[in-house]
């Protein structure tokens, strides 16, 4: 009866750790994955997020009456975080491209952009034609579509030798090269760039005319995609929006 009791005692506390552990699961909270060092579109002041992502996720959020959780991680951990359903969406001014379409989904697009190179604000260099960046050393983030444009066009072409373009864990490092001398450019989204240039000692030489679009990433067949969907077509009609592209943009 002893060994019984026992085994009764036993099945009792797992039932209530099952439960307790089950309770604390919040189903109702949206977990988005952000690379939170790309001004204008997502960045940190002190332990605040900001930025048109940041805002955007908020919104989302609240229209589907989710609970907003937010986690910073490098930009090149996004998509791998998504096919291992460690968050529900990203949003990152990420690129819809047929590549990471072979990989995740994406929503509608909320914003088109460009490529754009930027240099010491002191440089006196000039770059005429797109040809002429190979010419140069060139810090990109890695896995962003600056950093894969300049790889398929130029360095697996052999236009562009492959030590002219160095890979960097995050914008703000590339940058911090480029302000200490130890490359001559940078290369991302034409709004960061803009971003970069109003609260650092660089300034834009270059765009590439890529007319990319930006989409919010979802994991494969996601049962979410069609109501973030509908409420990012809501936020892009609302004044919330207009609001969001005249603190971040216009200022």
């Amino acid at each position: 009866m002893k060994t019984l009791g026992k085994i009764i005692t036993v099945v009792l506390i797992l039932l209530t750790l099952t439960t307790l552990m089950s309770c604390s699961k919040k189903t109702n909270v949206l977990v988005v994955g952000v690379s939170a060092e790309y001004p204008p579109f997502e960045y940190k002041e002190g332990a605040d997020f900001k930025g048109i992502d940041i805002e955007i996720a908020k919104l989302v959020a609240q229209k589907l009456g989710m609970e907003l959780q937010l986690q910073d991680m490098e930009f090149d951990s996004l998509i791998p975080s998504l096919t291992s359903n460690k968050i529900d969406l990203a949003i990152s001014a990420i690129t819809i491209t047929p590549e990471r379409k072979e990989q995740i989904d994406f929503s509608d697009s909320y914003y088109k952009s460009n490529q754009t190179v930027l240099v010491k604000k002191e440089s006196p260099v000039v770059v005429n034609t797109e040809a002429d960046l190979t010419n140069f050393v060139i810090g990109a983030q890695n896995g962003t579509t600056g950093q894969l444009y300049l790889s398929n066009n130029y360095v697996k072409t052999g236009k562009m030798d492959e030590k002219k373009l160095k890979k960097y864990s995050t914008n703000i490092e590339a940058v911090t090269d480029l302000l200490n001398g130890n490359i001559d450019m940078v290369i991302m989204d034409e709004p960061a760039a803009k971003g970069y240039a109003r609260v650092k000692e660089v300034k834009l030489v270059y765009t590439i005319q890529t007319n990319e679009e930006f989409g919010i990433a979802l994991p494969k067949n996601s049962p979410l995609k069609d109501k973030i969907n509908q409420a990012l077509k809501e936020i892009l009609a609302s004044d919330d929006w207009n609001k969001i592209v005249n603190d971040y943009l216009v200022k």
